[in-house]
């Protein structure tokens, strides 16, 4: 009997500890697993908010000084060729002390382009670090327009502006796109100015020299719009009788913002967006096929872009969702090699009303380079359209 006791003892102990080893195994295994999870969601978070701090940190554009001279002859000039150097039509080449504005393309090869040029060269000699502007002019007196720097009383404190006067009762206020400053209104500066337009170019929160948001984040328009509003409500203190507004890129939405937010809204008679960011949804997912960046990964980042800047979601900051939201006499101008914003979708929006917005589309141009790519056109477009409201 012992025997047999102890031979039916063996197997329960082996199997015992097959079990033990199993259930050990097992949590191993699920330690693993949730490790992996929890990797996997931290990897997930960082995307998210790394994606979300390229939409949303303020981070000014400042001059690269990247490109240096090759040759400099009697009105034309040698510099490295890069897809922005080949680009056709009308730029700014800067260096600490000087500019010159670049014309037609002359030659070029594999290494270098040749540009004809106009202006002062002092200064400019091989070897110089030079940069491509394509804003044209540091400030008004650029263009020898005389100027005011004012400030813009507004919740978050005072906003710098230059002022330009005009004797029209209409007003002009533009609004500059992220990440760039007034001066990206200049190149438009003369046409507005010859119709007799006073025109405010502001500044908006997280600007350079203006005050910064509670969180020191874009909101994408959901707030600053409250100072396009108090541009508006300085010029109407100043004498403006009815305002136009004039957006840039995500100045567009800020726009857009004022005119479904604000109540000054009705003393706006009209809107020029170049090349406007409308659609955020549309605008992220377009940067993702672009940069070849997974669906799954910017909706991730979309995400994380509302969730800091307090929305539900990215359509909560989007006013414009179809034509029947566009709300004043528009004109709509977008460049069609533009890799910033879907300007297919802006064109079908337009197009989609044409008793209220006028469309120009300028071949070829990229992210609010219209004017560059074709300054007759959009100069002559932009006149046609305002001429409608100058009184």
């Amino acid at each position: 009997m012992a025997t047999i006791d102890g031979a039916a003892k063996a197997p329960s102990t082996a199997r015992a500890a097959t079990a033990r080893r199993r259930r050990s195994r097992l949590r191993i295994l699920a330690c693993v697993v949730l490790a992996l999870v929890v990797l996997a969601g931290v990897a997930l978070g960082a995307v998210g908010w790394y994606i979300s701090s390229q939409v949303l940190n303020p981070e000014p554009d400042h001059p690269s000084y990247s490109l240096r001279v090759l040759a400099v002859r009697s009105n034309t000039i040698e510099i490295p060729r890069t897809t922005a150097t080949m680009r056709s039509g009308t730029y700014s080449l800067q260096w600490h002390g000087g500019r010159i504005t670049l014309g037609a393309v002359v030659s070029s090869n594999g290494r270098s382009v040749v540009r004809r040029f106009t202006g002062n060269v002092r200064g400019l000699t091989v070897g110089t670090p030079t940069h491509l502007d394509i804003f044209m002019h540091s400030t008004p007196a650029d263009l020898h327009i005389p100027y005011a720097t004012v400030e813009v009383p507004d919740p978050l404190g005072p906003m710098p502006a230059w002022y330009i006067a005009g004797r029209s009762g209409t007003w002009v206020v533009v609004v500059h796109g992220r990440g760039s400053a007034p001066h990206e209104g200049l190149r438009a500066l003369p046409s507005l100015v010859r119709l007799g337009l006073p025109v405010l170019e502001i500044s908006y929160r997280n600007d350079p020299g203006a005050p910064a948001g509670p969180d020191h984040l874009y909101h994408l328009g959901a707030s600053e719009w409250q100072d396009v509003q108090a541009g508006v409500r300085f010029a109407l203190a100043h004498g403006a009788r009815s305002i136009i507004l004039y957006g840039y890129s995500m100045g567009g939405s800020l726009v857009e913002s004022f005119l479904h937010r604000s109540p000054y809204a009705g003393r706006v008679r009209a809107a020029v967006l170049d090349a406007p960011a409308l659609d955020w949804n549309a605008v992220l997912d377009f940067r993702a096929q672009q940069n070849n960046l997974p669906p799954l990964l910017m909706a991730i980042g979309k995400r994380f872009v509302a969730w800091r800047i307090g929305l539900s979601n990215l359509t909560d900051v989007t006013d414009v969702r179809t034509a029947a939201d566009l709300r004043v006499p528009t004109l709509l101008i977008q460049g069609t090699g533009d890799t910033s914003i879907p300007w297919t979708a802006n064109a079908r929006l337009a197009r989609s009303r044409p008793d209220l917005v006028t469309l120009v589309l300028v071949p070829g141009a990229e992210h609010t380079q219209e004017w560059n790519a074709n300054p007759s056109l959009y100069t002559s477009r932009l006149r046609a359209f305002l001429r409608r409201f100058v009184g």
